[in-house]
């Protein structure tokens, strides 16, 4: 009976159902999807998982995923895991239970274990934005490091050295990579690292806003500060026009996403555009090519790393 209930056919009850998948999931059981695709025909669903819907980056990504999913007959189901390995954990959890074909997924830091033994069980799975390292996952992303070390090059070149970074969450290798490219253009130009001028804005728009307040409130504030995504560069953008300090004669400003209100703003803001449509496209590709050759020895899929693009408006004007 419970095979029954995992494998999603024949006759079940729904108390039986219940049981079943609460024992599954004490188990943390991942069902096999080689074995289960003898029983099953294809549900023609992809189940996405990124961390939040609300921002520019993942609404293109996720649009272009669901376009080029349509054109070739299939449906998403799309989950926020605001960056919370619970949400993820139960999230994937739910798309498994599904019967989803494939999965694309962003994954959290605090949860690798489990999707590790998701991707064991062979379903079909492709990172965007970041990977895990040591997982043999094909992965969609771009290069966030040569991105924002050419970000940190452009503020050095306009005589900036007191140049403060607004990162995201240690152990996410997005984040990570960012703030190596801001390292190694510091370096390269023998600018020493501050402890003082950086701060984890978490991607949240919230905690970049509090980071930003004080980077203001500090004895020597910065020249110049690199946010690194969406909501923390509105949370930033926020803090500086509360504190009455214009952009860029006061501060230099360079965001890492460029949403379309960027080009609106006042001062244009500068900054490290992805190309996350493509990434979408990319990643349906990608999942499609495992789910056709799911149980066969299909072509190993090397990792797509894409090529950020720093677009230059007014927000960055040369110290005086």
């Amino acid at each position: 009976m419970a095979g029954r209930v995992l494998g999603n056919y024949g006759y079940y009850s729904q108390a039986t159902k219940r049981k079943v998948l609460e024992a599954a999931r004490a188990l943390n059981y991942t069902p096999n999807v080689i074995a289960r695709s003898l029983r099953t025909r294809l549900t023609k669903t992809i189940g996405v998982l990124i961390s939040d819907i609300t921002t520019f980056f993942w609404t293109t990504l996720v649009r272009g995923l669901q376009d080029k999913a349509a054109g070739s007959g299939f449906s998403i189901i799309l989950c926020n895991s605001d960056e919370e390995s619970k949400n993820e954990r139960e999230y994937l959890r739910t798309l498994v239970e599904r019967n989803v074909d494939g999965l694309v997924i962003s994954p959290t830091a605090g949860n690798h274990s489990y999707v590790k033994r998701l991707a064991r069980s062979e379903v079909p799975i492709v990172f965007v934005d970041r990977k895990i390292r040591g997982l043999d996952v094909p992965s969609i992303r771009v290069d966030n490091r040569a991105g924002a070390h050419e970000a940190v090059m452009h503020l050095i070149g306009l005589g900036h050295e007191r140049i403060a970074i607004i990162k995201g969450i240690d152990g996410i290798e997005t984040s990570d990579e960012r703030f190596a490219g801001y390292v190694q253009a510091l370096n390269e130009r023998r600018i020493p690292t501050r402890d003082t001028l950086v701060k984890e804005g978490r991607f949240r728009k919230d905690e970049a806003f509090a980071a930003t307040k004080e980077l203001l409130r500090m004895r020597n504030p910065p020249s110049a500060i690199f946010v690194c995504n969406e909501p923390m560069i509105s949370g930033s953008i926020l803090a500086l026009k509360e504190g009455g300090v214009r952009i860029p004669e006061d501060m230099a400003v360079i965001g890492f996403d460029d949403p379309v209100w960027a080009s609106y703003m006042d001062p244009p803001l500068t900054t490290v555009s992805q190309p996350s449509y493509t990434m979408g496209m990319l990643a349906f590709d990608y999942v499609l090519a495992q789910i056709a050759n799911t149980g066969k020895d299909g072509q190993h899929l090397e990792d797509v790393i894409l090529k950020p693009v720093l677009v230059i408006r007014k927000s960055c004007g040369a110290l005086r």
